[in-house]
């Protein structure tokens, strides 16, 4: 999913809201930011109800969201200083269909694709 500049966040930062179908033909709207408390969260239909997918915390912020090829799971990296001391990146992978998150991964962010690029700033 390409990033966007956060609404209302200051200073510009990496910000995702996207609606997209998934898996079953269900609507649902990524949406987040990578900031401090920045989370991602899943709303089902245009008024369900919206789940935290992702909370990391800690100075960890979500930095990439993808989604697989066939629309039923997503993928949320999220990197910073873990207590403020050291670097971490985490992958987490959430069910869209079940709703539930799957797995939490401390990884080498080494092994992950680069990042989507952020759009130009108007």
């Amino acid at each position: 999913m390409e990033p966007s500049i956060a609404k209302g966040v200051i200073p510009a930062t990496r910000g995702w809201d996207v609606t997209l179908t998934i898996a079953g033909g269900s609507k649902a709207t990524i949406k987040g930011a990578g900031m401090v408390g920045g989370r991602i969260a899943v709303r089902y239909g245009s008024d369900g109800p919206q789940l935290v997918a992702v909370q990391p915390g800690d100075y960890i912020y979500p930095s990439d969201v993808r989604i697989d090829s066939t629309g039923s799971l997503l993928y949320v990296k999220a990197r910073g200083l873990a207590g403020g001391i050291r670097e971490e990146t985490w992958l987490y992978e959430y069910d869209l269909r079940r709703r539930q998150q799957v797995s939490q991964l401390l990884v080498d962010p080494s092994v992950l694709p680069a990042e989507c690029p952020m759009p130009p700033q108007s």
